[in-house]
């Protein structure tokens, strides 16, 4: 930041709307850390406020026993049990850290499997993994909130699973249920900018808000909610203040990365999500247990999964569970970047032995000549 110039205000801010300072929205008023105030006035404006952990209303939180993953990060000792509630990438995470720390864990998820917003195959490898290791997975779950309470040895909770009642007791209980936008006192109500649902409204291109000079990136804007998304977003913010015709990515071409054991990863459409959106789609699935390179680290559970349009060949979405899926990913990126067909990324020589041979493969298994096929 000193290299480059950048001044840095440490202080609370808040967007002010027209005044002798601007005649547009846009200024912004910081309570400086020394109780004083000053006004920025600047020519365009990003929002960048981040996001926080969405509570379950009705839930007893007491941060210490009944806890989000921001108390959780605070935590001095590990849990002897836990109960994660939200079998979603953050709750898939929690789970497996605190598994392989030697907690007995317990995952609840409301759909009927976990990661019900990935490719199905991803969420069924992943609970497999997790169940081997003794994680216990309950999906297709609803927790009653007034249930939970804090005792002396712990926290319990009531669940419906399939009509049943089931009460549940761990020393914790950690609740991931999704996040929400940092939009409260920002002074957002002085300008024309929208909120939906907790997250600011930003033109699909651009990311302008209602007000042009004023942009809106990350977590703030919801979509996809990761630290490269942001930035990406942050580099298509800046390049339209400079005049440039930048165009931001949709959600689905941007990579997802799950940090569990066994890694995960994902980009564009998953299977059912094509066929729901008028896609003949074909797939072709490879276990990595085929690969030498996976029979040498000694991880060879996960697969790689093409999903591709029948019709065109065009490339629809990338799937992976193994070791080290969140780096392979990025050739699927580039790959729909460059609106690369499955048979390009097939013919492309990749060395031997390594990982990185799951995607050769898989892309030419969809048209049958995988050497592993």
């Amino acid at each position: 930041m000193k290299m480059n110039k950048i001044q840095v205000v440490d202080g609370t801010g808040r967007i002010i709307g027209p005044s002798i300072f601007s005649p547009r929205s846009g200024a912004v008023a910081v309570e400086l850390a020394d109780g004083e105030s000053e006004t920025v006035v600047p020519k365009n404006l990003i929002i960048a406020t981040g996001s926080r952990p969405r509570r379950l209303e009705g839930l007893p939180y007491d941060e210490v026993n009944i806890v989000t993953s921001d108390e959780a990060l605070d935590w001095e000792s590990r849990p002897s049990s836990i109960l994660i509630i939200g079998g979603g990438v953050i709750g898939v995470e929690w789970a497996s850290m605190l598994s392989d720390f030697g907690t007995d864990v317990t995952l609840i998820e409301t759909a009927e499997r976990l990661l019900p917003g990935e490719d199905k195959d991803i969420g069924a490898e992943l609970s497999k993994a997790l169940a081997k290791r003794g994680v216990k997975v309950i999906t297709g779950a609803s927790l009653d909130p007034a249930s939970c309470m804090v005792t002396d040895s712990g926290v319990s909770a009531v669940v419906q699973v399939k009509g049943e009642e089931c009460t549940l007791t761990a020393e914790k209980m950690l609740v991931s249920v999704g996040r929400q936008g940092n939009v409260e006192n920002l002074g957002l109500e002085n300008t024309d900018i929208k909120t939906d649902k907790g997250f600011i409204l930003v033109n699909a291109h651009t990311l302008q808000t209602g007000e042009p000079h004023i942009y809106g990136i990350g977590d703030c804007i919801g979509g996809v909610q990761l630290a490269h998304a942001a930035m990406h977003e942050a580099a298509i913010a800046v390049q339209h203040v400079l005049g440039g015709k930048p165009k931001r990515a949709m959600d689905r071409d941007i990579p997802r990365a799950i940090y569990s054991r066994p890694e995960a990863a994902a980009i564009g459409w998953t299977e059912a999500d094509a066929k729901a959106n008028g896609f003949e789609v074909k797939t072709a699935k490879l276990p990595l247990r085929v690969l030498g390179k996976a029979l040498v680290y000694g991880e060879s559970d996960g697969f790689v999964k093409v999903v591709a349009d029948a019709a065109s060949g065009d490339l629809l979405g990338v799937h992976l569970v193994g070791a080290h899926a969140t780096e392979l990913i990025a050739e699927a990126s580039l790959a729909k970047l460059l609106d690369a067909v499955p048979w390009e990324i097939g013919r492309t020589i990749h060395p031997h032995p390594t990982l990185s041979e799951a995607m050769q493969e898989v892309m030419s298994a969809l048209d049958g000549s995988a050497a592993h096929s």
